[in-house]
């Protein structure tokens, strides 16, 4: 064609006009690498369901699971080695009986490679992993999310504080702080039973109990710290709800929205402990706020989870948390194709500053 055989005089030698306006646009392919883990407790669906929508869409994506996984500098690259990880997330890991290779090294550059970091959290094992995440970060690399998100979001403490600090609207939240201070921390909220609990550290809904008397608090307390004497227990209002919204924010814009109904014997509303979803259509001031928390952790692809006030239209809605490794697979069965979108986002480069 006419306009391929034209040519430009450039800083790096003569180019044609293809070449020299794919290189002006901020439009342009990526290599995607996954950082994750595949607990048995804990499946991590979302991890694969990603590599294989990035794949459709032209997207070279390697999913490396902690596990054995380590980075080597190549110059201004770095390879990344890990064992296999099959079509559903799952790692083939040596054992007593077998070895198994690693597979061949996947090699980025922070000028062509996203880093997206899965599944992961602050239990015990995954300091290294938070290493390889903060090397990648200091090296030029876009990480998302940051460590500093990844590092607000997984402890609901330092969430809770993140919003305070920043005038969200959330339940009146306090911190047991010892295994004896329940009582204390329940007259410090000042409100009336039923509350809520919950872990600092935990996600679907594990690490949440309803407490409906002192009592209950007691024992629960008693029992958490006989566990984990530096356990973090936060007590919390209970904020009466058919629903809470999951609303998925990526570089401060809301992509998509659902509706998840309280579970019918349950007061959670999780997609993993069985809640089905339905798109939910924000308000003005869900869609302003959620954006606001989301921007208030760092967050590059978040999920905001919010119970609606009951004047929607005029009054802010309660703020549980923000989550840094979303789960996109119920979200992705209420809005078909919003991890595409997600990911096509990433195509031009200006959403990587």
């Amino acid at each position: 064609m006419l306009g391929e055989r034209m040519e430009f005089d450039t800083d790096v030698g003569v180019i044609s006009l293809k070449q020299y306006i794919q290189e002006q646009s901020p439009e342009k392919p990526y290599k995607l690498l996954i950082l994750s883990h595949d607990d048995p407790l804990d499946p991590n669906e979302t991890a694969p369901m990603i590599k294989k929508v990035a794949e459709k869409l032209g997207i070279t994506v390697f999913l490396a699971e902690l596990m054995g996984c380590y980075m080597e500098d190549d110059g201004d690259s770095k390879l990344i080695y890990s064992y296999p990880v099959d079509d559903v997330g799952k790692a083939q890991l040596p054992d007593t009986k077998q070895d198994v290779e690693y597979e061949k090294p996947f090699k980025i550059n922070p000028n062509d490679t996203l880093i997206m970091v899965r599944g992961l959290n602050a239990r015990d094992g995954c300091r290294s992993w938070w290493t390889m995440a903060r090397t990648l970060e200091s090296s030029g690399y876009k990480v998302i999310n940051s460590v500093l998100c990844n590092e607000i979001c997984n402890d609901k403490w330092y969430n809770q504080q993140i919003f305070q600090q920043n005038g969200i609207n959330t339940p009146k939240t306090v911190l047991i702080r010892h295994k004896q201070g329940a009582p204390f921390a329940a007259d410090k909220l000042g409100v009336k039973y039923p509350l809520i609990l919950k872990t600092s550290i935990g996600s679907q809904g594990v690490g949440v109990m309803f407490i409906e008397s002192e009592k209950a608090l007691h024992g629960i307390v008693q029992l958490l710290y006989r566990e984990n004497e530096y356990i973090d227990i936060l007590l919390q209002e209970q904020i009466k709800t058919d629903y809470d919204v999951r609303v998925i924010v990526v570089n401060g814009e809301v992509m998509g929205a659902m509706k998840r109904p309280i579970i019918e014997g349950d007061f959670r509303s999780n997609v993993s402990q069985g809640s089905e979803p339905e798109i939910h259509q924000l308000t003005e001031i869900e869609k302003e706020e959620s954006i606001k928390a989301a921007e208030s952790v760092d967050g590059d692809i978040v999920g905001v989870d919010f119970i609606p006030a009951k004047n929607r239209e005029k009054e802010f809605p309660y703020f549980i948390e923000v989550n840094s490794t979303p789960g996109l697979i119920g979200i992705e069965k209420t809005i078909k194709g919003i991890t595409s979108e997600v990911l096509k986002m990433y195509m031009n480069r200006d959403n990587w500053t």
